[in-house]
């Protein structure tokens, strides 16, 4: 039946030179994040119309994410914490590891806000005792290989905690167009404010910790959306065509955060 009126639709906007309209969905698309499954709920509307000797389709796609935004403290408290650093690091040194408590997904405008809370733990690393060891070497002397001691000494690195500071902060999320033919996400500039009032933190230290927030949640939040599937629910005799993004915009709709994309394309050889 779908077929049959999908292909109505096409023969409407070829011959008659007047305008169709579809609507496909809503269709759902889940996904796993940080061991959530993130159910999107995604709807298109098509327009075919003739203009000259040209077939004009322009799509609009809406996702809705509310299934994220009330999974998103779940999504949070699936973050796992970065690897001890201190094999690679240098006596002295200290770095952060981030650690989430909670958060949540709010629609703003034309962006998404995550709005999250949670501490740093900062540590450094200290060089423990020398110790020296003997390895035996293979060594190459005129024609005769031997095994030849040699005196290694090594100083490992332990990791001691200094300290812990809390922090809040929100994070502007968009919905961008990265060329003519793919959408992504982007991490506007984060606000994340250091709270408590012993402060630990140095400002490169915060900038590590900045920088590992906004990789964690631009790489849950593209997994949750997951752009390139919303194009399937397109029929796939749209999916075929070379559609063009004309538009990209988080927006929202009764409380429900919608991710809108619109696409467009011309094909003159349809209308011959």
């Amino acid at each position: 039946m779908r077929a049959l009126f999908l292909g109505a639709l096409v023969v409407v906007g070829l011959v008659s030179k007047a305008t169709a309209q579809l609507a496909v969905g809503p269709i759902a698309i889940t996904n796993n994040v940080n061991g959530v499954p993130i159910t999107v709920s995604a709807t298109s509307w098509i327009t075919v119309s003739t203009v000259g000797n040209e077939r004009i389709v322009d799509a609009r796609i809406f996702a809705d994410l509310i299934d994220l935004q009330k999974k998103f403290p779940n999504v949070v408290e699936g973050f796992k914490l970065s690897a001890d650093g201190c094999a690679n690091r240098g006596a002295g040194e200290q770095s952060p590891v981030v650690f989430f408590k909670s958060g949540s997904l709010r629609p703003v405008n034309d962006q998404l806000v995550m709005f999250i809370h949670g501490h740093v733990d900062v540590w450094s690393c200290t060089a423990t005792s020398e110790k020296s060891e003997i390895k035996w070497k293979k060594k190459k002397i005129g024609f005769v290989n031997l095994k030849v001691p040699e005196l290694h000494t090594v100083r490992n690195m332990k990791k001691s905690k200094d300290g812990t500071q809390p922090f809040s902060g929100s994070l502007p999320i968009q919905l961008v167009k990265r060329d003519r033919a793919n959408i992504g996400v982007k991490i506007a500039e984060s606000d994340i404010k250091l709270e408590g009032q012993d402060v630990i933190m140095t400002n490169a230290n915060l900038n590590l910790a900045k920088v590992d927030i906004n990789k964690k949640m631009h790489k849950a939040l593209q997994s949750a959306i997951d752009p390139g599937k919303l194009r399937a629910v397109l029929p796939k005799e749209f999916q075929k065509m070379n559609m063009t993004v004309v538009s990209t915009r988080f927006r929202s709709y009764g409380g429900h955060a919608i991710a809108e994309i619109n696409l467009a394309a011309a094909d003159p050889s349809k209308t011959q």
